[in-house]
């Protein structure tokens, strides 16, 4: 094997251990950010169905007698 091959296959190989750390990371990143959407949205979901919004409600609209006359 001459070095012009050798290096080429190192190029290649080097490429191709980049790219798929590249695959790794970005899916590790997505797997990461879905799970944390997820229980955000499940812990928000409880926290809503539970009651445990703390802003006062308003009342039901309720029409007034007019008292300008």
């Amino acid at each position: 094997m001459d070095i012009e091959s050798a290096v080429a296959i190192t190029w290649i190989i080097s490429i191709l251990v980049w790219a798929l750390g590249a695959f790794v990371a970005l899916l590790l990143s997505y797997l990461v950010i879905r799970l944390g959407v997820f229980h955000g949205l499940r812990a928000h979901t409880r926290w809503v169905d539970d009651g445990k919004d703390g802003r006062r409600r308003a009342e039901p609209y309720r029409e007034r007698e007019d008292h300008r006359r």
